[in-house]
């Protein structure tokens, strides 16, 4: 049984609002995974995945300190954004993110062709990481995404965009990227927080996606 810690210590969407997460919390509970929403940052360390969905106040850097010491110790945990740094989003999950290699841009990715409803802003990719692809994701949709830039070594794109997405920035249309630790641990963070909401969830692989991030390994 996986535990998941749905963090809400920087004030981000919680998992409990109803109206847009009461799919994933049917599909987490039927896949036998227990996920939480946690308030204090030191119980984060109880739980085998950690996420911060949109979150809005900083890290600081002692609690970057704390997860960089939980991805160490084999723990996943995932940190996803918003398009145009709306709240000033890229700015503060790259608070966190930046220790792991990995930054967000704060800019908007539009897709003219691969879409969904017709719609440059909700584009669809099948440009997934192998491990996805073992996972059972092919094709995803991902509303309002930021594009995300990779420094380091030991973190990888997993998410791009097809040939016909845009980043207003003319950044590498990389939408979702992982650090991986040597001792198993790893990051995860995406270009959007709503992937996964009861709009998109259904769509495409969004399910199977959306599972693979809440699971262990």
């Amino acid at each position: 049984m996986t535990k998941v810690a749905w963090s809400v210590t920087h004030q981000e969407f919680i998992i409990s609002d109803h109206y847009y997460f009461s799919k994933i919390q049917r599909y987490t509970k039927d896949r036998g995974i227990v996920v939480e929403e946690v308030d204090q940052f030191e119980r984060l360390g109880d739980y085998d995945v950690v996420v911060f969905n949109y979150p809005e106040i900083p890290f600081k850097t002692d609690e970057v300190d704390f997860i960089e010491e939980l991805v160490k110790k084999g723990k996943k945990v995932g940190i996803f954004a918003y398009y145009k740094n709306e709240d000033r989003i890229a700015d503060t999950c790259n608070t966190m993110s930046k220790r792991f290699g990995i930054s967000f841009n704060g800019d908007i990715v539009t897709d003219e062709v691969n879409n969904y409803d017709n719609d440059n802003l909700l584009i669809t990719t099948t440009k997934v990481s192998e491990q996805l692809k073992v996972n059972g994701v092919g094709r995803v949709v991902l509303p309002c995404t930021d594009s995300i830039t990779v420094s380091s070594e030991r973190a990888r794109p997993i998410v791009y965009g097809e040939d016909g997405a845009v980043s207003q920035l003319s950044k590498e249309k990389i939408l979702f990227a992982q650090y991986e630790d040597p001792f198993g641990g790893c990051f995860i963070a995406g270009g959007t927080c709503v992937f996964w909401d009861n709009y998109s969830i259904d769509l495409y692989n969004n399910r199977e996606f959306s599972l693979y991030l809440l699971s262990k390994g």
